[in-house]
């Protein structure tokens, strides 16, 4: 069932700066603390794929298959067939966030560089390039910069690699704090409630459901309501 997730990160930089480190080292430290972690890497290459042509999964893609699940006795994974331009930060919940409390996304800066949802933790290669980034606005919001060396004059955090503890401990404060009781989705966006009908939607379902025969609730469960519309209704 999608559910947003409490807090949207986006670790981004150059290559070879340490992303993908300061992503290892932020869910470690986010999974100790006791939250969920749900994780998304950007490839930017047009011709990649998961999948193997000639394969039989690849076989039923090619058939017109939605969605195709391979399922293996280590893992689940599932094949998604779609263009990613323009691609909805809430579509892509559905998709990524498997109700964690938190997603954090490697990459993406070409696509959700600049949107006020996502908070981005940008891993530099030093003070100087921080600064840069800072000036010219094209990341934002960032929360912190993460590289090696001392920065001074930066209105945002500067880190080393060796302070990203704090880091974690500054985002999950920012989670916990930002509890969702109730969300309503309309296909695969996300319909905005204020706090009252939020609440009374949550008390409505929860009374509804506590109604239904073997069903048990301690009465502080989150609600999420997903509406379908059936191929073609609602499209002009």
């Amino acid at each position: 069932m999608p559910i947003r997730p409490r807090l949207i990160l986006a670790v981004v930089g150059e290559k070879s700066s340490g992303k993908t480190k300061v992503v290892e080292e932020l869910v470690r430290a986010l999974k100790a603390r006791g939250l969920k972690v749900s994780t998304a890497k950007h490839v930017p290459e047009e011709d990649f794929s998961l999948d193997t042509p000639g394969k039989d999964s690849w076989r039923h893609a090619e058939a017109g298959a939605d969605t195709v699940t391979l399922v293996a006795p280590r893992e689940v994974s599932t094949i998604r067939r779609l263009r990613t331009e323009g691609l909805d930060l809430d579509e892509f919940l559905v998709l990524a966030s498997e109700g964690c409390d938190v997603l954090i996304m490697e990459g993406f800066s070409s696509i959700f560089g600049t949107d006020p949802r996502v908070l981005k933790v940008v891993v530099v290669k030093g003070p100087s390039r921080a600064a840069e980034v800072e000036a010219s606005g094209t990341i934002r919001p960032v929360l912190a910069f993460v590289g090696p060396g001392k920065a001074e004059g930066l209105r945002t955090p500067y880190l080393g690699f060796e302070e990203l503890g704090e880091l974690a401990d500054k985002i999950a404060d920012m989670a916990l704090k930002r509890e969702r009781r109730a969300s309503l989705f309309l296909d695969r966006k996300e319909v905005p409630l204020n706090s009252f009908v939020r609440e009374l939607l949550r008390k409505l379902v929860l009374a509804f459901t506590s109604c239904l025969k073997g069903v048990e609730l301690a009465g502080d469960e989150e609600v999420t309501v997903l509406i379908r519309r059936r191929e073609g209704e609602g499209k002009s």
